[in-house]
């Protein structure tokens, strides 16, 4: 049976007939085997795009239709699904995107960078949809002041997914959901936290401190001191700034699911 599926995947996504089509199949005096293989690879691959397009919906505003179904094509017919759920199906379609940008063209801020940050930003969104979030935990509200006590732990939850783009995300979100066509936005470095919160996911725009302590949080999670200290470290600001920043930012970091208690 796993040699008869992988034999079904490769006709599929393949673009020659495969040996052993007239065994496999069963023809009639309708359709030959070619023929009924040829109809149902042809919906199979309609579905895996129509998926696509759906949980791409910033990449496909970006390249438009046609360039978006060449990549999206590619990316099927060269890293073909594993997964049972087609929940995994769009896993690797940034990572594919970034390997098969053009030779030559590979700064962070080159267009060619575009494609590949809009996926990862659509991707993550999907992730944070269903992630484990905060929605269940029980509980009052996060207190700053006991979280900053020392040995207080912290963690990141599941539904929070960590990017650094090439672009503003916000006014990109904001003429997605407009609907059409949308212009390659400019150069701007940003942190982004992508989270959920009463089951909205939303897309925040974070200081470089944030970012890297809700990084150093990491899921398992953390000593917020020590992983204040590591923020610091990694943004240039002093450890005890970050704490007393964070006495002011914890509530709302909490209220938009990107911390639980550790």
């Amino acid at each position: 049976m796993v040699s008869l599926q992988r034999w079904m995947l490769g006709a599929i996504l393949g673009r020659a007939a495969p040996a052993g089509l007239d065994t496999a199949i069963v023809s009639d005096e309708r359709l030959t085997a070619a023929q009924r293989l040829t109809l149902y690879a042809r919906g199979y691959r309609a579905r895996l795009m129509e998926c696509l397009a759906a949980e791409f919906p910033c990449l496909r505003a970006l390249a438009g239709e046609q360039v978006f179904e060449l990549f999206a094509a590619g990316y099927v017919a060269a890293r073909p699904s594993t997964d049972p759920s087609l929940y995994g199906l769009g896993a690797d379609f940034a990572d594919y995107l970034e390997a098969t940008r053009p030779a030559g063209d590979d700064g962070p801020a080159a267009l060619s960078a575009l494609p590949a940050d809009f996926a990862r930003l659509d991707r993550a969104r999907a992730e944070a949809q269903r992630g484990v979030g905060v929605e269940r935990l029980a509980g009052p509200a996060l207190a700053a002041d006991l979280l900053l006590t020392p040995g207080a732990r912290l963690r990141r939850p599941d539904s929070v997914r960590l990017l650094m783009l090439g672009f503003d995300p916000g006014p990109v979100l904001a003429a997605v959901d407009r609907g059409g066509a949308i212009d390659p936005p400019p150069p701007c470095p940003t942190p982004v936290a992508v989270a959920r919160s009463r089951w909205r996911v939303a897309v925040h725009a974070l200081p470089a401190w944030r970012h890297a302590w809700l990084e150093a949080l990491g899921e398992e999670g953390a000593d917020v001191h020590a992983a204040a200290a590591r923020a610091a470290q990694a943004s240039g600001r002093e450890t005890g700034a970050v704490i007393a920043d964070l006495a002011l930012w914890l509530p709302v970091a909490a209220g938009l699911g990107l911390v639980a208690a550790g």
